[in-house]
C-alpha cells in the first residue's frame, strides 16, 4: 500500500518535472546540461523555501515596522508626560519656594514688628515704674523721692511674672519663626501684664492716699482741668497669614487700657503733687489745738477752730505744703500776717500769725519754699503758726491731710 503510494508520487513528479536538458552552443561548440527529476524537485524545493522565507521576513518587518511605530508612539506620549509632570513639579517647587520665601520675610517682618512693640512696650513699663512718683516730693535736700509706703490698707504687691531664663534663651537662639513669634507674643503679653500690674498699684495707692484725706475722691477728680495723654504705641494693623501672626485686637484694647490707666495715675501724681499733705514745719515742734469745736483761749467759750495750731521758737521758718500760687500775702483781721495760696484741684492753704512773709501775691511758690517765719500776729496770744487746709470754698481738718502724708514719705 505504502509502496504505491509512493510509486505513485514518483510518477507524478516525474510527469510534474520530467528529466530536462539544456543545451549551450558557443564558438562552434554544442553542450548541454542535463537536470534530472531529482534536481528539479530539489531546485523547486529550495525556491519554494526561498520565496516563504522572504515572504515571510516581509511579513515580519512590516508588522514589526508597524509595532515599534505604536510603541513609538506610546514612548513619545509617555515621554511627554513625563516632560509635563516634571514641568509642573518644577513650576509648583518654584512656587513653593516663592511662597515660603514670601511668608519667611512676613514672619521676619512681623517679628521685627512685634520686637518693636516690645521695645515700646519697655518704654512703657519703665514710665510706669519710673513715674513722676519717684521726684514728687522733694525733701529738705531737693534729692529725696515719694515712696507709697506698703501699710496703706495692708495691700499685699502684685507679684509680676516674668519669662524664664529658658524661654529667654530660646527666643534668642532660635531660629524657627513661628517659635520666635510665639515666643514673642508671650513676652509681649507678660510686659503689659507687669504694666498693668504696676499702673494699678499706683492707682491703688494713690487713691489711698486720697482717700485718707476724708475727701471724695470723685470731687477731687472733677476739680482736674489738665489736659493729659499717654505714648505712642506703634501698631501694624495688617492681618498676615491668619491668626497666626495677627495682631489681634485684644493687644490694642489692653494697649489702650493700659494708657488710659496710666493717665490716670498721672492724673492722680498731678493731685498729689498739689494736695498739701505735708508738714508747714521742718524743725522741732508740736502740735496744739486742733481742728474743731475747742474753748478759745481769748474769750474762754466753745468756739469752732478751722485749723491746726504748731507751736515753736520764734522765727522759725514756715514752709509751702505742695506747689501753688500765692493769692493773698498781707494783714487780714483775726490771722494777723496771713500767706493764702493756691494750690489747684480747689485746695487753699493759709498760714496765719506770722512775724515775717517772705513771698508777695501772685508769686509761684515750690513745696517745702520757705514763705515766711512763725510769730504772733493779729489774734493770737504766742508764738505759733495757725495753719489751715481749704477745698472748694470748705476748710477741712488739716490733721487728715498730715495723717495721709505719712504714707507718702520720703525714700
Amino acid at each position: 500500500m505504502i509502496a504505491r503510494v509512493l510509486e505513485r508520487a514518483r510518477e507524478v513528479l516525474e510527469h510534474i518535472f520530467p528529466e530536462r536538458q539544456i543545451y549551450h552552443r558557443s564558438h562552434g561548440e554544442v553542450r548541454y546540461l542535463s537536470l534530472s527529476t531529482r534536481t528539479q524537485i530539489i531546485a523547486s524545493g529550495t525556491a519554494i523555501i526561498v520565496v516563504l522565507w522572504f515572504g515571510y521576513a516581509t511579513a515580519s518587518v512590516f508588522l514589526s515596522g508597524h509595532l515599534l511605530s505604536s510603541q513609538s508612539r506610546q514612548a513619545f506620549a509617555s515621554r511627554m508626560h513625563f516632560q509635563r509632570l516634571v514641568a509642573e513639579a518644577r513650576a509648583k517647587e518654584a512656587s513653593t519656594q516663592a511662597l515660603l520665601d514670601n511668608r519667611t520675610a512676613a514672619f521676619t517682618t512681623a517679628a521685627n514688628d512685634i520686637e518693636r512693640r516690645l521695645d515700646t512696650l519697655k518704654l512703657l513699663l519703665d514710665q510706669s515704674d519710673n513715674s513722676a512718683l519717684d521726684t514728687l516730693l522733694p525733701g529738705p535736700n531737693g534729692v529725696s523721692k515719694l515712696v507709697m509706703n506698703a501699710a496703706i490698707e495692708d495691700q499685699t504687691p502684685r507679684q509680676s511674672r516674668t519669662l524664664s531664663e529658658a524661654k529667654q534663651a530660646k527666643l534668642k537662639s532660635t531660629d524657627d519663626p513661628i517659635e520666635r513669634l510665639a515666643l514673642l507674643r508671650e513676652k509681649e503679653s507678660q510686659i503689659l501684664r507687669t504694666a498693668e500690674e504696676r499702673a494699678e498699684n499706683r492707682i491703688e495707692g494713690m487713691q489711698a492716699v486720697l482717700s485718707m484725706t476724708g475727701l471724695n475722691l470723685d470731687d477731687i477728680l472733677s476739680q482736674n482741668n489738665s489736659k493729659i495723654g499717654g505714648p505712642l504705641i506703634a501698631l501694624n494693623e495688617s492681618q498676615l497669614f491668619g491668626e497666626a501672626l495677627s495682631l489681634d485686637e485684644d493687644f490694642t484694647r489692653r494697649v489702650a487700657r493700659l494708657t488710659g490707666r496710666m493717665a490716670q495715675a498721672e492724673q492722680l501724681e498731678g493731685m498729689l503733687r498739689d494736695v498739701p499733705l505735708r508738714e508747714p514745719l521742718w524743725v522741732e515742734h508740736r502740735k496744739t489745738s486742733g481742728f474743731g469745736t475747742r474753748v478759745d483761749p481769748i474769750t474762754h467759750r466753745a468756739a469752732h477752730h478751722s485749723g491746726q495750731d504748731f507751736g515753736a521758737f520764734r522765727l522759725a521758718p514756715i514752709r509751702a505744703t505742695a506747689d501753688g500760687t500765692v493769692v493773698y500775702a498781707g494783714w487780714r483781721s483775726g490771722y494777723g500776717r496771713l500767706v493764702e495760696i493756691d494750690h489747684g484741684f480747689g485746695f487753699k492753704t493759709r498760714y496765719g500769725h506770722m512775724a515775717k512773709i517772705k513771698v508777695k501775691r501772685g508769686q509761684k511758690v515750690k513745696f517745702g519754699q520757705q514763705i515766711g517765719a512763725m510769730g504772733s500776729s493779729g489774734r493770737s496770744t504766742g508764738v505759733h503758726l495757725h495753719y489751715e487746709v481749704w477745698f472748694k470754698g470748705k476748710p477741712y481738718d488739716p490733721q487728715k491731710f498730715l495723717k495721709a502724708g505719712i504714707y507718702v514719705q520720703q525714700g
